[in-house]
C-alpha cells in the first residue's frame, strides 16, 4: 500500500487484495485496521464490488473517522498545534502531503460518500496517550491536542474521531498512535526486543479483539 496515497486509491487496492485471498466456500474475513487503514477498509467495503459479501467485521484502531486536528494543523501549517509539533515533523523528515485526506473537512465529505454497510459488524478502538506515560513518542503532542480539544487522544486522533456513532466501542488503549501497533521509541529497555513486556501487552490487546470475533 502507498503510505501517502489517497483513501480511494488505497481502498481500491485493499479491496482487490481482500478478494484475491483464497477462502473456503461461505467463509468470511475479519479486518483489523489501524489509522488510515480503517478508512481504506471502509472505502473497500462500501465502494469495491464484491468485498462486502466476503467480510464479516471491521475493527478500526486509532482511525480518524471524523478527521484529525493534527492533520488540519499540518496541512494548513498554522496555529499553536502546528508550532508545537513542527520540531517533531522536522526531526522525523515526514512528508505531509498525504495528510490532506485526513483533515476534518475531507473526512466530512468522505463520511457522506461512504456510509457503513448493513450487515457488517463495526468495532472501534481509541488510544489515550496520557494514560501511557511520558515515555511514549507522542505524549507531548497528545497533551497539546488534549488541551486544544478537551478530548482524550493518541497524539494524532481524538477519541471523538476514533469512535464512530453506530459502531461498537471498546475501552481506550493506554498508548499513543504508534503504540497502537506496538511501536515504541525507544523500547522499554534497550536490552529487550520489541516483543518484551510492552510488546506482550500490545499483543494481548489484539488477542482480546480476536476473542470477541
Amino acid at each position: 500500500m502507498n503510505p501517502l496515497g489517497s483513501i480511494a486509491g488505497r481502498g481500491e487496492r485493499l479491496g482487490q487484495l481482500i478478494k484475491s485471498i483464497p477462502r473456503a466456500e461461505g467463509e468470511k474475513f475479519h479486518i483489523i485496521a489501524h489509522s488510515m487503514g480503517g478508512l481504506d477498509a471502509r472505502y473497500a467495503l462500501a465502494r469495491v464490488d464484491g468485498v462486502q459479501a466476503i467480510v464479516s467485521t471491521l475493527v478500526t484502531i486509532g482511525t480518524p473517522h471524523q478527521g484529525s486536528e493534527v492533520a488540519d494543523a499540518i496541512v494548513t501549517r498554522t496555529g499553536p498545534l502546528f508550532a508545537a509539533i513542527q520540531p517533531f515533523l522536522t526531526a522525523c523528515r515526514l512528508d505531509v502531503d498525504g495528510l490532506q485526506n485526513l483533515t476534518t473537512d475531507s473526512l466530512h465529505q468522505f463520511n457522506e460518500d461512504t456510509p457503513d454497510v448493513e450487515g457488517i459488524r463495526y468495532i472501534d478502538v481509541a488510544g489515550d496517550a496520557l494514560k501511557g506515560g511520558h515515555e511514549l513518542l507522542l505524549f507531548q503532542v497528545a497533551e497539546r491536542v488534549g488541551h486544544l480539544t478537551n478530548q482524550p487522544n493518541d497524539g494524532v486522533v481524538t477519541r471523538r474521531s476514533a469512535l464512530r456513532d453506530g459502531h461498537e466501542h471498546l475501552g481506550d488503549w493506554p498508548v499513543d498512535h504508534a503504540g497502537e501497533v506496538g511501536w515504541t521509541i525507544p523500547p522499554v529497555s534497550l536490552d529487550l526486543p520489541f516483543t518484551g513486556l510492552f510488546g506482550r501487552a500490545h499483543l494481548a490487546r489484539y488477542d482480546d479483539i480476536v476473542a470477541r470475533l
